[in-house]
């Protein structure tokens, strides 16, 4: 399991434990590591490309470059249906985190598959209650 925080490492330039996911694509790439997310993933991923093209640290066609990069990765998405959202919603509100975060703690707790995140706030909220990994410890 692996949220948007760990995949844009993978396509934006120097990012703190770039090299951690990167580790984790090429396991993946090779089939060591099987990886799943939410499908709101691409749209976070995608938002943190809008954002660096805004910051000037990468031009929108490198954007877009790297969201057809991103597409062949072969990530196994998973559509949340509205009874799976009022569960998403328990946990965002247990743990004060926003839906789209709680959204890859239920996906990783329904499929039993442990979140390897770069979120550190995100990390310090779920560590008690979810099976979560910090890319720095990748």
């Amino acid at each position: 399991m692996v949220d948007a925080s760990v995949v844009a490492k993978w396509v934006l330039p120097v990012e703190t434990c770039q090299e951690n996911a990167l580790k984790l694509r090429n396991d993946h790439a090779s089939g060591m590591a099987e990886l799943f997310a939410p499908t709101i993933l691409t749209a976070e991923v995608a938002n943190a490309l809008w954002r660096a093209v805004k910051l000037k640290r990468l031009t929108e066609e490198d954007a877009q470059e790297a969201l057809k990069t991103l597409g062949d990765t072969k990530i196994t998405l998973y559509e949340l249906d509205w009874s799976q959202i009022s569960q998403v919603l328990k946990i965002a509100c247990m743990l004060d985190s926003a839906i789209y975060d709680a959204a890859y703690l239920f996906l990783s707790d329904k499929i039993e598959a442990q979140l390897v995140t770069s979120d550190t706030k995100l990390y310090e909220k779920a560590k008690e209650h979810f099976h979560v990994l910090h890319i720095k410890d990748y």
